[in-house]
């Protein structure tokens, strides 16, 4: 018996078209980035491509911007 894992539970995996609505991109966008190895981690299974939502919000995190406060 196995013991389930993050990469084997559907409520944690998403479909690029799925993924890209999550991280407020266009699906042609996703697939662009996954052509030039940029954008999230993907899992590819023969023609399956599905992204976790975990690292999705790794790639979102990574991409966060910190400003300095202007005084005023």
């Amino acid at each position: 018996m196995t013991t389930p894992t993050p990469a084997n539970t559907t409520a944690t995996r998403l479909n690029r078209r799925e993924a890209a609505e999550y991280i407020g991109t266009s699906f042609a966008t996703l697939t662009c980035w996954a052509s030039r190895r940029k954008g999230p981690i993907y899992y590819k299974t023969g023609k399956l491509v599905w992204y976790l939502k975990s690292d999705l919000d790794a790639f979102l995190e990574s991409r966060r911007m910190a400003f300095e406060q202007v005084p005023q």
